[in-house]
């Protein structure tokens, strides 16, 4: 019994690790939703493109959609635990019966022998001193025993105590996660019937949106145009005074390995934001059937904010797209970090900027701030454009 009561106590621990996870990530979700609704908020207090309110209304969407699986998931554990507890409670009872029992003999044996005369009268009475030895040996593992027993249900007893009252707080935590469960449930209707409604006023403007959409092309393909003209040449005179061979200096080396290693956690370029676009193909956020190529993300952020430098490193260039405002280019050894959609720049070619330190603030059209993030790779192989969410802090 006590060992088992030893697995009991050291099982209590094991769920606590899941627990934590699924808080952690719960808060976190509660963060970001926090921060889209105030974008939200924002964009309508100050007439925002509806399109810009829809792309905020779908990630606020998938964050609630996250959120209630969240909930789904603690929701289960609860009850995984609750069902875990009772069996315990059941078993604690059993064996605290059992205990009780088998104390209870013992108590009528000593009552039975209660008096010294009684002791003496069961050890004199044995047919030899080796009995004799052995009776009084044997009266005092049964006292010995007695007492261990007391202790013994004392324990369970405690136990049983606790852990019915762990059981009472699980019952009013699952009581509050289902009501906010609920309450996020109906939160996420109203987010998506506020989106459908959005949608189906933008698509009666399919031809503002189609010629807004190749504006941005055009604009897109010109960064991407400057930026590879840009990198190219600096390959170009690296390999020129390096036999032909693309080759970086210790220093850029041990940049290059830095950046690398903080793959994953590189602080976001705004304070506060929500990605509203992601890297890579994917479908048109309003138009049906047409789909948008992004170089890199577009995080949707506070009007005026500074846009900051998500790693150290040298100023390479700064670069104005007409109609799109300012550029700035970093080199992280065989990385780039780009930042695009500024309205003015805080750095000069040549400048060393640190981690965080603002090199511009946000440009703002049509009511609307979003920073433009990308991350190209210089290899053997050439130049390659990768997910800066990926490198980016998961908040």
């Amino acid at each position: 019994a006590a060992a088992w009561l030893l697995l009991v106590l050291l099982a209590a621990g094991l769920p606590a690790q899941d627990r934590k996870t699924l808080e952690q990530k719960r808060d976190a979700l509660d963060k970001q939703i926090r921060t889209t609704s105030t974008l939200i908020e924002q964009a309508k207090k100050e007439q925002a493109s509806a399109q810009e309110q829809v792309q905020l209304l779908a990630r606020q969407i998938a964050a609630r959609e996250e959120l209630v699986r969240t909930f789904d998931s603690e929701l289960r554990r609860l009850e995984r635990r609750i069902e875990e507890d009772q069996d315990k409670v059941q078993r604690l009872e059993e064996d605290l019966a059992r205990l009780k029992e088998e104390y209870g003999r013992m108590l009528r044996f000593a009552y039975r022998n209660r008096s010294s005369y009684d002791r003496l009268s069961y050890i004199f009475a044995s047919e030899s001193f080796t009995q004799a030895y052995r009776r009084s040996r044997y009266l005092d593992q049964i006292a010995t025993h007695r007492r261990r027993q007391a202790e013994l249900i004392e324990g369970t007893r405690d136990t049983l105590e606790a852990t019915i009252a762990g059981l009472k707080e699980q019952q009013a935590e699952k009581v509050a996660l289902r009501e906010g469960q609920v309450a996020e449930r109906s939160r996420l209707a109203g987010d998506r019937q506020g989106r459908q409604t959005a949608l189906n006023a933008l698509r009666k403007e399919e031809g503002r949106l189609k010629a807004q959409l190749k504006k941005q092309e055009k604009q897109r393909n010109e960064l991407d145009a400057a930026i590879r003209r840009i990198i190219e040449e600096e390959v170009r005179r690296n390999k020129g005074s390096n036999k032909g061979t693309f080759t970086l200096t210790p220093e850029a080396l041990e940049l290059s390995a830095d950046f690398e290693k903080n793959k994953g956690k590189l602080p976001w370029p705004v304070e506060r934001g929500v990605i509203t676009s992601n890297f890579g193909r994917q479908p048109h956020p309003v138009l049906p059937g047409i789909t948008i190529e992004n170089n890199g993300v577009d995080i949707t952020t506070e009007k005026g904010a500074p846009v900051r430098a998500v790693f150290r490193g040298t100023v390479t260039s700064v670069i104005v797209i007409p109609g799109a405002g300012k550029a700035v280019v970093l080199d992280h050894g065989a990385y780039r970090s780009v930042y695009s959609n500024l309205r003015d720049a805080r750095v000069a070619k040549g400048d060393k900027v640190d981690t965080k330190q603002p090199i511009g603030t946000v440009m703002t059209e049509d009511n609307s701030s979003k920073a433009h993030i990308e991350i190209w790779k210089i290899s053997g192989s050439g130049l390659e454009k990768v997910d800066p969410a990926l490198w980016l802090f998961r908040q």
